[in-house]
């Protein structure tokens, strides 16, 4: 695994380890342990777009929306700066992967109940914001089904609706 940050290979390879177990107690449903190990990564690198995606997806998962939205947004911030850390998936796929992610937990959170009835143009931004997302998504990876299916289903952006 490569990666332009200014970090030393033997350093890149031990966290490289550290993520592979994290993603192997992800899997075992050891979401604690995963999101620890993840958040180690990030303590000790930060500029790693892909353990900021991982944690994002388990907070997701876990239905910490807030905390997932900030890390979903770290990701994209640190994809624009230094690229994709993992050579095994292309960086287009891991950038729709991102924005897919983020776009799940902007829409997530416009299902939350204080949003639903709060402010209808909190509940709007966020809608809108999910479904270019999504697009930015399907445009960076027109397999990817699910934000295709998103970026249509959510429909025009507000301001284009009468």
């Amino acid at each position: 695994m490569n990666s332009p940050l200014d970090v030393e290979q033997a350093e890149l390879d031990r966290l490289s380890g550290i993520f592979m177990t994290a993603l192997s107690a992800k899997e075992a449903g050891k979401l604690d342990a995963a999101e620890e190990l993840l958040r180690d990564i990030l303590r000790a690198e930060p500029r790693l777009a892909e353990p900021h995606m991982e944690l994002a997806r388990i907070l997701l998962d876990t239905d910490r929306l807030n905390p997932a939205e900030a890390e979903a947004r770290e990701a994209l911030v640190q994809l624009s700066a230094t690229g994709p850390w993992l050579e095994e998936v292309g960086g287009a796929t891991v950038h729709a992967i991102a924005h897919s992610l983020l776009a799940e937990i902007l829409r997530r959170r416009a299902d939350e109940d204080e949003i639903i009835f709060g402010d209808p143009e909190v509940f709007t931004a966020l809608l809108d914001e999910s479904r270019k997302h999504f697009d930015l998504a399907r445009k960076l990876d027109p397999s990817d089904e699910y934000a295709s299916f998103h970026a249509v289903f959510l429909g025009p952006q507000s301001k284009d609706v009468n």
